[in-house]
C-alpha cells in the first residue's frame, strides 16, 4: 500500500505575525482578567480594550474579524446576553466576590477561542502549533498540580507517598489556599489526555519514533497525575474515553461501541443506580460534611440545585454563586453550613445555575455542534486508524469530559475552565479549514 511522505516542515513556517501580536496582547492581559481583584476598574477597562484592538488588528492583517463557525450563534448568546446577565443577577456582594471575577475570566477565554479559530484555519502549520500548545498546556497543569494539590486518603496504601511529595505550589491562588483540589486536576486533564493519547497511538502506529517519545513525556506526566488524583469520576471518564480511542479508528470497533450501547441500554433499569454513582463519585472529608456519604453528598447538592434552577429559570441566581446561596435559601441539613461546596458538583447544573436555563440551552447547543463536527472527522479513519486519529482523540476528549461532567464540575469562569475553550476552539477549526486544505489537517503528518 502507497504510503504518504512529506518533507520536513521549516521552523520558519511557523512563525506567523499576525497571530503572535494577538498571543502577546492575550498574555499582556491574562493577569489582568484573571486577578482582577488586583487591578483597578480602569486598568481592566484598558485590557478588555486591548483585547479588543486585537480583533481591529486581526482584521487588518488577515482581512476578517472572525472566522465563522457552525456555533456562532449559541456562543455569541452565552457570552453577549447571558453573561451579563448572570453578573446582574448576582446579588451585590457575591457580585463582587464571584461574578464579576469570573466573568473576566470568561471574556478572556471568549476572546482566546476566537483567537485560536481564526488563524487556526489558516494555515495547517499553525493548527499543528495549536495542537501542540493544547497539549503543552495539559502537561504543564500536570507538573504544577503533582507540586500543589491537596492530597486526598481515598486510596490509604498511597498515603505515604503523598507526605513524600513537596508541595511548593499549594496556595498559589486565592481560591485554593490548602492545594488545588485533586478531582478538579482529574477534569481539566480529561480535556487534553485523550488528544494527547490519540496521537501517541498514532505515531506507535506509524512507527515514528520521534513523535512517540514526545507523546510518551507528554502523556506520561498526565497519567501519572491522573492516578494520584483518585478522583473515581476522573477515572470513570478516562476509561470511556479511552475506550472510544480504542475502538473507533475501526470499523469492528464503531459496531462493538454500537451493541455494547444497546446492550447497556437494555440492562439499565435492573441496574442500581444509587451504587452505580456510589462506585465513581467523589465526597469532601466525611467529617466536613456532617458524615454524609459520597453519594448522599451529591444527592442533598443537586436536590439543592434543581431547587435553584426552578426558582431562577430565566436568569440564574448570579454566576459562582451557588455556593453560598444555596445554603441562605435551600439549607442542606447534612451539610455543614461552613463547607464550602463550590459548584453543584454537575457541570451542567451548575452552568444552569449560573447562566439560567437559556444560556444552559446554548451551551448544549455548543456541545451538539462540537460533536457534530468531531464525527465528520470520523470517517477519514481507516480500518488500520493511522489517519483522522486527532478526530478521535477530540471525541474522546468531548466524551470522558462530559462524563466527569456529570458527577463533578470545572466550572464556568473558573480559572482551568480555559481547557474547555482551547478544545471547542481546536474542534470547531476544524470546521473553517478550506476543503482545499483538509487533507494537509488530516492529521497524516501528526500520525
Amino acid at each position: 500500500m502507497p504510503t504518504h511522505t512529506q518533507s520536513p516542515v521549516p521552523i520558519t513556517a511557523y512563525w506567523d505575525t499576525p497571530l503572535f501580536v494577538e498571543l502577546v496582547l492575550l498574555a499582556l492581559t491574562a493577569p489582568v482578567l484573571y486577578f482582577p481583584g488586583r487591578f483597578e476598574a480602569q486598568e481592566i477597562a484598558v485590557a478588555v480594550g486591548i483585547l479588543a484592538a486585537g480583533w481591529v488588528w486581526r482584521r487588518f492583517t488577515i482581512g476578517v474579524w472572525l472566522r465563522r463557525t457552525p456555533a456562532d450563534w449559541p456562543l455569541f448568546f452565552l457570552f453577549l446576553v447571558m453573561l451579563p446577565i448572570s453578573v446582574w443577577a448576582a446579588p451585590g456582594p457575591l457580585r463582587e466576590q464571584y461574578a464579576l471575577p469570573r466573568a473576566m475570566i470568561l471574556i478572556w477565554n471568549f476572546f482566546l477561542f476566537w483567537t485560536v479559530v481564526s488563524h487556526a484555519s489558516r494555515r495547517r502549520e499553525l493548527f499543528h502549533l495549536f495542537v501542540a500548545g493544547f497539549a503543552g498546556i495539559g502537561l504543564g497543569i500536570a507538573v504544577a498540580a503533582l507540586f500543589g494539590t491537596q492530597w486526598k486518603t481515598t486510596i490509604p496504601v498511597l498515603q505515604p507517598l503523598f507526605a513524600r511529595i513537596p508541595t511548593p505550589l499549594a496556595g498559589l491562588f486565592a481560591d485554593a489556599e490548602s492545594g488545588f483540589n485533586a478531582n478538579q486536576v482529574a477534569g481539566v486533564l480529561l480535556y487534553v489526555l485523550p488528544v494527547v493519547l490519540a496521537l501517541t497511538v498514532s505515531a506507535l502506529r506509524k512507527r515514528s519514533q520521534q513523535r512517540l517519545l514526545v507523546g510518551i513525556v507528554v502523556l506520561a506526566p498526565m497519567l501519572l497525575m491522573l492516578a494520584l488524583s483518585q478522583s473515581r469520576s476522573g477515572y470513570m471518564g478516562f476509561v470511556l474515553a479511552l475506550t472510544v480511542v480504542g475502538f473507533v479508528p475501526f470499523r469492528w470497533g464503531r459496531w462493538g461501541l454500537l451493541i455494547g450501547g444497546v446492550i447497556l441500554l437494555a440492562v439499565f433499569p435492573f441496574v442500581s443506580f444509587d451504587n452505580l454513582i456510589g462506585l465513581v463519585a467523589d465526597a469532601p472529608p466525611v467529617e466536613a460534611v456532617g458524615g454524609t456519604s459520597t453519594l448522599g453528598f451529591r444527592q442533598v447538592v443537586w436536590q439543592a440545585a434543581l431547587y435553584g434552577i426552578s426558582d431562577f429559570s430565566f436568569t440564574g441566581m448570579g454566576l459562582g454563586t451557588f455556593r453560598k446561596i444555596s445554603f441562605l435559601l435551600y439549607p442542606m441539613v447534612s451539610i455543614s453550613p461552613t463547607y464550602d461546596i463550590a459548584h453543584a458538583h454537575n457541570f451542567f447544573l451548575q452552568s444552569a445555575l449560573d447562566f439560567g436555563l437559556p444560556g444552559l440551552i446554548a451551551l448544549l447547543s455548543i456541545y451538539g455542534l462540537a460533536l457534530r463536527q468531531v464525527f465528520s472527522l470520523l470517517p477519514r479513519a481507516n480500518s488500520a486508524g493511522q489517519r483522522g486519529l486527532l478526530g478521535v482523540g477530540l471525541l474522546a476528549a468531548l466524551v470522558g469530559q462530559s462524563a466527569y461532567s456529570l458527577l463533578d464540575a470545572v466550572s464556568m469562569g473558573s480559572k482551568p475552565n480555559l481547557v474547555l475553550w482551547l478544545l471547542l476552539a481546536l474542534i470547531f477549526a476544524t470546521a473553517t479549514i478550506p476543503k482545499k486544505q483538509r487533507v494537509d489537517v488530516d492529521f497524516h503528518d501528526l500520525d
